[in-house]
């Protein structure tokens, strides 16, 4: 048995809710910085960077596509998975009229492949950007009691826009360290499972996510080691920043997300997928409730809670 499934309602909420506020505010906190220099984020807010939400903080598309993909499983996670992906394939084309919050080329890209027809199974971009890591995280709430789907969800939907086996290999490490998270493990020991995962994907996120875990452990400053690591454009350099983030502060919501969105790079997308996985560890009551409430639309993030949680409870057989 998982440890999933011996969570009582209450404690599954209260990191669901950890996991979407925890990506939301990460990814709002991180959008205002995303295409600064470390350098022009402290000249603008200081040496220790930005360290708050402002008020009516919108999210970017990190978020959005998290939304798109939890629309799609709404619709049809307990399918069979060539069916659920035919359900997120109608949701990315969907997506394609909604406002433009910042999304990136790939994934834009796919989207107008499968509205053109083009299937599914076809429609993904050779790309290692990290569009499709940044939404995968819910994968890892919805199936969490089920490992294999988890994995092979995470690795065909994240291929419907990224292709490249970079970007796959994050899709399944993203996914898989929501599921570890809301089984309370805690970040230093997710990495064996993590590689275990993706072994054999590819050798450039194996090497990442590698030299993430020996960063973390080094005597280097936060600054000089996520200089190392890279700046985030591309899904590998992502999840290795986050991963960093999230061993060096593995309580402490607001402080790993702070040195996740204060680097010359991604900044919402690497805050985004580590505050998501601490937010789903940790639960709520991590994310500070001033940055919930900074949030704007977040009725639209509380609407999704009781839906999704019905959803889990439906594929893995308990309701």
């Amino acid at each position: 048995m998982s440890a999933g499934n011996t969570q009582s309602t209450p404690d599954l909420e209260n990191k669901l809710q950890g996991y979407i506020f925890g990506t939301a505010c990460a990814d709002a906190f991180g959008r205002p910085v995303e295409h600064l220099t470390l350098e022009q984020i402290k000249e603008k807010y200081g040496e220790d960077g930005i360290l708050e939400i402002p008020p009516e903080s919108p999210w970017t598309d990190d978020t959005q596509l998290m939304l798109v993909l939890a629309r799609g499983l709404l619709d049809g996670a307990e399918l069979e998975l060539p069916g659920l992906m035919d359900k997120i394939a109608e949701e990315l084309v969907l997506w394609l009229d909604e406002p433009d919050l910042g999304a990136g080329a790939t994934t834009r890209g796919a989207a107008l492949n499968l509205k053109d027809g083009i299937p599914w199974s076809r429609s993904g971009i050779n790309s290692k950007t990290c569009g499709s890591l940044m939404r995968v995280g819910i994968l890892g709430f919805i199936f969490s009691n089920d490992p294999e789907k988890l994995i092979k969800a995470a690795s065909i939907s994240g291929r419907i826009t990224h292709s490249h086996p970079t970007a796959d290999a994050a899709s399944v490490a993203g996914a898989y360290a929501v599921k570890l998270a809301l089984d309370g493990m805690v970040p230093e020991d997710m990495f064996q499972p993590l590689l275990r995962v993706t072994e054999g994907i590819s050798e450039e996120f194996t090497e990442a996510l590698k030299g993430s875990y020996e960063l973390a452990h080094s005597n280097l400053s936060d600054e000089e080691a996520l200089q190392k690591i890279g700046q985030g454009w591309y899904a590998d350099e992502t999840f290795a920043l986050a991963y960093f983030c999230i061993l060096r502060y593995p309580d402490d919501y607001k402080k790993a997300v702070q040195t996740a969105v204060n680097i010359t790079g991604d900044s919402d997308s690497v805050g985004s997928v580590a505050g998501g996985i601490l937010g789903a560890r940790l639960g709520i009551k991590a994310v500070p409730s001033s940055w919930v409430e900074s949030l704007k639309e977040k009725e639209k993030l509380e609407g999704m809670i009781k839906p999704l949680l019905e959803k889990h409870f439906q594929v893995s057989g308990m309701n």
